[in-house]
């Protein structure tokens, strides 16, 4: 800031003082510039306020701060002063009325500002020619002249757009026939018009926020000192769990296989993995004659691997083949084994086999049993990115029994399938004269059973191979 220099016994000039002024306001503005970051413009006070009983709205004084130029006209004796500032103008109070309408309105209000040289006065001079007399205003006559450049704010109300060059404070939706005015009418129309005061600032130290404080939202899987957003930590679901899916071979009428591509989440950083191999069928018991009975075992569950998968160390996305369960022994005249489940492949990383199916017997006799199948195995072909957690044989079926064909009684039962434990059971125990049950998802079928003089009965359907991929963050 530039300040005069005046000495002892020095004759004060009139630009001494007007120069000091023009000095003073510029530092000032430039201040103001520097702590808002930028040449506004700026504002406190100017509440628009209502009673809620009436349309008039008030707007309480206050004060705007805008660049401008420092003086378009002489100041004083000063010449004009085309230099931009930042300078305060003062807006006094100001009440508007609303007229209401058959038709809904919007009211804007808004202010313009600009210098306004005021307070006239009749000055007293100094007589050249006579130092013992005043002159009556500069030219003795009695002429008033303004004593203050007043930075004016002034408030004003439309109905239309205000000018570019005024500064939007307030709008106001006011409804068709409305009788008064509400403060949820009011809205401000300029966000970045008012800051708040330094003391309600929060301070870069261990600041205590209040409201609702906003901050950007880092990237996903971002691990550095950045805040962390509550978007940010939706982003992670509880214990990093991103996602669960589980995918099923065709069913055993269907046959076949089914083929998924497992792709990632963007963040996933590893997989846990269950694979079980296709169910197989139950044996299926034929016609028998009045001496005769024929019984199936049960068809073997899948076998079972659950693995972790490191995903930085395999190429993505992984095909998986997932087997039909294998379809029951379709019995007639003639004793039918049960079918073999269909196999299940994670890539060629993981391969488990499905069950064995379940065998036949006939005749008669005292006791005739009809084997079970056999569980599927497991097999892991690359060891790299993988980690096996558990694994193992799927159950055997179980055998199906006849009993008191040659002694004119008879008990007999189609031998149940083997369960896929932990999650899904084998098709249950036949009973004489039933078709065999289906297993559940990698579970065997059961087998079925035929008394003396009865008809053939399929063996049940083993359930399909299944995956689950479980991703975390």
């Amino acid at each position: 800031m530039d300040r005069v220099i005046v000495y002892p016994a020095q004759v004060i000039a009139d630009t001494d003082t007007l120069t000091a002024q023009r000095n003073t306001e510029r530092a000032i503005g430039q201040v103001v510039a520097m702590t808002m970051g930028g040449p506004g413009p700026f504002a406190s006070g100017l509440a628009a306020t209502c009673s809620g009983t009436d349309l008039v709205v008030n707007v309480a004084s206050g004060q705007i701060n805008e660049g401008a130029t420092a003086d378009s006209t002489a100041y004083g004796t000063l010449a004009a002063d085309s230099t931009v500032i930042m300078r305060q103008y003062t807006a006094a109070a100001a009440s508007f009325t609303l007229t209401t309408s058959s038709t809904a309105q919007t009211y804007y209000i808004y202010a313009t500002v600009g210098l306004s040289d005021t307070g006239s006065t009749m000055l007293r001079y100094l007589d050249a020619t006579d130092n013992t007399r005043t002159l009556s205003g500069e030219t003795d006559t009695g002429t008033a002249q303004p004593t203050q450049r007043a930075a004016v704010a002034t408030l004003a109300i439309s109905t239309t757009t205000p000018p570019a060059s005024a500064i939007a404070l307030w709008s106001i939706n006011l409804p068709a026939n409305a009788t008064s005015v509400t403060q949820s009418m009011i809205t401000l129309n300029n966000s970045s018009l008012f800051y708040p005061k330094i003391p309600a600032l929060a301070p870069k130290d261990s600041p205590a926020f209040t409201g609702s404080p906003t901050a950007p939202t880092p990237a996903s899987g971002d691990s550095s000192n950045l805040i962390a957003t509550t978007a940010f930590i939706t982003n992670w679901a509880s214990g990093n769990l991103l996602k669960s899916d589980i995918y099923f071979g065709p069913d055993a009428a269907t046959g076949g296989y089914n083929v998924v591509q497992i792709s990632l989440e963007a963040r996933t950083k590893f997989l846990i993995v269950e694979l079980s191999g296709g169910g197989a069928g139950g044996g299926g018991a034929p016609t028998c004659s009045s001496s005769q009975g024929s019984t199936g075992g049960g068809g073997g569950a899948g076998g079972y691997c659950r693995f972790m998968v490191d995903v930085s160390k395999i190429q993505w996305p992984v095909t998986a083949t997932l087997g039909a369960g294998g379809r029951g022994g379709q019995s007639a005249t003639t004793a039918m084994t049960g079918n073999a489940g269909g196999s299940a492949a994670f890539g060629n990383m993981v391969v488990v086999t499905g069950g064995f199916g379940g065998l036949v017997a006939q005749g008669g006799g005292v006791a005739i049993i009809g084997g079970a199948g056999a569980g599927g195995s497991v097999q892991v072909t690359t060891a790299t990115g993988i980690t096996v957690l558990n694994n193992g044989t799927g159950q055997s079926g179980f055998s199906g029994h006849v009993s008191g064909v040659s002694e004119n009684y008879f008990f007999g039962y189609g031998g149940a399938g083997g369960a896929r434990a932990p999650y899904y059971a084998g098709g249950w125990e036949s009973g004489s004269g039933e078709t065999g049950k289906p297993g559940d998802p990698g579970g065997g079928g059961s087998g079925s059973c035929v008394a003396p003089g009865g008809t053939y009965k399929n063996g049940g359907d083993g359930g399909p191979s299944w995956l689950t991929v479980t991703q975390y963050g």
